[in-house]
């Protein structure tokens, strides 16, 4: 009689838990934060729900409100890229201003409609509201830095400030707007576009001026 050999059972697999990717927590989160407010949730109830441990959810995120700044960071790096990339253009100035800010947010809207969600966490919460000054001024940053360097400024000379503090407001504007609609989709990119043309083209009027 020949002895038939038996395989060891294979040892269970310590991959990730189901919901373990940065975008599923997040997922999970923002629903959490639109149901109870964002001051209301607790981690825990994050990643509970979430179905990770606390380990987990730190290997993405460093903190709660990283979850909410996290795109925003990701679409300042974006309209950075977009400006760089559009250096050497003839183009307008303020063109090319509106173009990367549209062509930003098209890298970071998504068909799920977290973007606005995120949006509506960050308006409607105190607490993320008192960090958002330095998440903008990022994103302000950019702008001024390619105007200055496309017109021989300082990046800290009143035109390019005004420039970006002007399309910032012009672009939070429009975030406020589409609170109001139940679902934002693709066509925000051409609303937007629409939106920040006039006023791109009086800054770029005044931009002229000063440089004359």
């Amino acid at each position: 009689m020949t002895e038939q050999s038996v395989e060891a059972p294979a040892a269970p697999r310590r991959g990730r838990p189901p919901a373990s990717s940065r975008e599923e927590i997040e997922t999970v989160a923002i629903e959490l934060f639109l149901r109870k407010g964002f001051e209301e949730t607790t981690l825990a109830e994050i990643t509970a729900a979430a179905g990770v441990s606390k380990t987990s959810f730190f290997r993405y995120f460093p903190s709660k409100g990283s979850i909410i700044w996290w795109r925003f960071d990701e679409f300042t790096g974006g309209l950075g890229d977009a400006l760089d990339a559009s250096a050497d253009s003839s183009d307008g100035t303020m063109d090319l201003v509106r173009g990367s800010v549209v062509t930003a947010l098209q890298r970071v809207l998504d068909d799920e409609g977290l973007w606005m969600q995120r949006v509506r966490v960050l308006f409607e919460s105190t607490e993320l509201r008192s960090g958002e000054s330095e998440q903008w001024a990022a994103w302000r940053d950019q702008i001024a830095s390619f105007v200055a360097r496309r017109h021989g400024f300082s990046a800290s000379d009143v035109a390019p400030q005004s420039i970006a503090g002007a399309v910032h407001g012009g672009y939070v504007a429009m975030l406020r707007r589409w609170l109001d609609v139940e679902e934002v989709g693709r066509d925000a990119l051409t609303q937007l576009d629409e939106e920040l043309r006039p006023l791109c083209r009086v800054l770029q009027s005044w931009l002229d001026g000063s440089c004359a």
